[in-house]
């Protein structure tokens, strides 16, 4: 089982994580040469995903599961941009 602490964290890793989509929505819009930056709700749940695959024994301050988080975010959305 997770700390308190950790536990604590999910309403705002949530919050975060649906800000962080429509950012990514508004700021990366598909046009024809880059027609991969088209993002819908699938990728918030493989952010979650990523994240609830951790463990307790991995998992043990609130640091470490927003570093989990960050980490997903960057995998998911972070992997699709290019640089031109």
């Amino acid at each position: 089982m997770y700390s308190k602490g950790i536990t604590a964290l999910k309403e705002t890793l949530v919050q975060s994580s649906l800000v962080l989509y429509a950012l990514v929505m508004e700021r990366f819009k598909p046009t024809p040469a880059k027609s991969h930056y088209t993002y819908n709700l699938r990728d918030v749940s493989k952010v979650f995903q990523g994240v609830a695959k951790s463990s307790p024994k991995a998992i043990q301050k609130d640091n470490d599961m927003i570093k989990l988080w960050m980490h997903e975010c960057t995998r998911v959305f972070s992997d699709r941009l290019i640089s031109i």
